[in-house]
């Protein structure tokens, strides 16, 4: 095990090389200041078997008083915002949390290495359907304060759920928590992920309009009902006289890189082919770019499912504060595409081995996520409150 040697600001870290020489000892810094904490691995043999991760600390810079413009920040798919309603109900909150993230690279095709290829899995640990309860709570909360502070009445949950099309839509919808597998891309860009979607309130998980390309690419089966879901939406909003919000927090705690290459070398007679490989993890915990947004049913009162809007985070938003370590996991490497199998293994809620582990701390986590989560639901308030909408 790697000895912590010293703590990190995520703005101003010095990015590490682990020597993997087995001399325990951190380098000297290879890359210029102004990039968040960065730890890489390296291997060149046929084993695959990767360097130690080091143990570190995150201790974050608190966030700047600095507002965001929500001009920088939030794109709406049509003008208008919630046009003249100043009532709104919300049909679904949840946040996705993406708890465990694997890439494979593909080291090329020659010889008995053909197509051979190599993953890295990394798992945030501490966080659990109670914890993220909590904050999923919380920031409901937080959502409707802001909603009723920008002059926006929220409709009561009962008299929400005493409406006979929402209560199909609950039906139609997937019940909290929820665990969601993702893979997205080929060999040499592959993406893989665990997901825990948890709602605030007891309220479903909707789906419809809030899936994006990389992280939640699917519905969870929910097309299959899409009609309760996209009509019972918009006739709920005429009823009730209120546009449905449905709001998705999507949080991601790393940021993944590597690459694989081949090579060979002759000894008289013989030739020596191999394969390598090299993955960064690095610690970089946000509110993600298109995974987060809030979908607007009935915009205008109509009862006609056309009648909606898309509000959309087109920048990350960091995660300040937040007090993070890593270790070195028991994950067998060289899985290939074995890495599905550990992720379908998650899925059923058994942990499966990962490469490297990132510990948080709850009373931390908990702080530190409300806080930058209302910073973005209050870009999203004031994007739907605004005049044109934007």
């Amino acid at each position: 095990m790697l000895k912590q040697r010293r703590k990190f600001s995520a703005d101003i870290a010095d990015t590490l090389c682990i020597d993997t020489n087995g001399s325990n000892d951190l380098l000297e810094p290879l890359f210029d200041t102004h990039e968040a904490p960065m730890l890489k691995f390296f291997n060149a043999t046929v084993a695959l078997a990767f360097s130690a991760f080091a143990t570190f600390a995150l201790a974050q810079t608190p966030a700047s008083d600095q507002a965001l413009s929500v001009a920088d920040y939030v794109k709406a798919q049509e003008s208008g915002g919630l046009g003249a309603n100043k009532r709104v109900a919300i049909s679904s909150f949840f946040i996705q949390f993406v708890r465990d993230q694997g890439i494979e690279r593909s080291a090329g095709s020659f010889g008995m290495f053909q197509a051979q290829s190599a993953t890295y899995f990394t798992q945030t640990r501490g966080v659990d359907a109670a914890l993220l309860q909590t904050v999923t709570d919380k920031l409901y909360d937080g959502f409707v304060a802001d909603l009723k502070a920008a002059g926006i009445e929220v409709v009561p949950q009962s008299e929400l759920d005493a409406n006979a099309s929402f209560q199909e839509i609950r039906k139609a919808g997937t019940a909290s928590p929820f665990i969601d597998n993702v893979e997205t891309g080929v060999r040499k860009d592959k993406h893989m992920a665990v997901n825990m979607l948890v709602s605030a309130k007891g309220l479903p998980i909707v789906l419809n309009g809030l899936i994006d390309k990389k992280w939640l690419p699917g519905d969870g089966g929910q097309s299959m009902r899409g009609m309760a879901l996209v009509l019972g939406s918009a006739t709920a909003a005429k009823t009730l006289q209120a546009p449905l919000l449905a709001v998705r927090l999507t949080v991601s705690m790393i940021e993944q890189k590597g690459k694989g290459w081949g090579s060979s070398a002759q000894y008289g007679n013989m030739i020596l082919k191999s394969a390598s490989w090299e993955f960064e993890t690095d610690p970089l915990p946000r509110f993600v770019e298109d995974g987060t947004a809030i979908f607007v049913n009935g915009v205008n009162l109509s009862g006609l499912p056309s009648s909606r809007n898309l509000f959309t985070l087109t920048k990350a938003v960091p995660v300040r504060g937040l007090e993070l370590s890593g270790v070195k996991g028991e994950g067998t490497n060289a899985r290939g595409s074995g890495l599905l199998g550990a992720l379908g293994r998650a899925a059923q809620g058994a942990d499966a081995p990962a490469d490297a582990y990132i510990d948080i701390q709850p009373a931390n986590f908990t702080a530190q996520m409300t806080q930058g989560g209302l910073q973005v639901l209050g870009l999203f308030v004031k994007a739907m409150a605004a005049p044109g909408g934007k």
